[in-house]
């Protein structure tokens, strides 16, 4: 069921139990493929600062050490899951950036890692969120010139 041929998947991660699980998720995808592996984890440079609660930094708290503790932590969790998928035997690049996370993973790292498929989690954005910015998987879905396999919460 798992092999079709893909010899480059991404996956984006968020810091989230969902997106934990897209990777074990991609690993497993990775393995049955031989695939080259990419974890990606993408700051959304319009929601780090802000006043609601989906912001990662308030206002009040912005500083040059703050952004960087940000930065810091999703690099510590890229790192772990690329050290994950190299004790499973993958070929694996791990990296963090900035950016639109649902233009960034369903075009531009599509065509800069020439990505074959794409494992997402679905994070079970309410229905407002859904309505007025769109969730990232369902972008990705809509966009991406590849297959996207979705994976959802226990």
């Amino acid at each position: 069921m798992l092999d079709f041929n893909y010899s480059n998947i991404l996956v984006g991660i968020d810091g989230s139990k969902t997106a934990a699980k897209a990777v074990r998720q991609a690993i497993t995808i990775a393995e049955h493929n031989h695939a080259k592996l990419t974890i990606v984890a993408i700051i959304n440079d319009r929601e780090i600062l802000g006043v609601s609660k989906a912001a990662l930094i308030g206002f009040g708290n912005v500083n040059q050490s703050t952004i960087d503790e940000v930065k810091s932590r999703f690099q510590r969790l890229v790192h772990k899951y690329e050290l994950m998928a190299k004790d499973r035997g993958l070929a694996v690049s791990a990296f963090v950036t900035s950016g639109d996370p649902k233009n960034k993973l369903a075009h531009e790292l599509v065509d800069d890692e020439h990505v074959d498929a794409i494992v997402v989690g679905a994070t079970g954005a309410n229905f407002v969120d859904r309505m007025t910015m769109g969730s990232t998987a369902a972008f990705v879905i809509a966009q991406a010139p590849c297959d996207v396999f979705v994976v959802h919460r226990d």
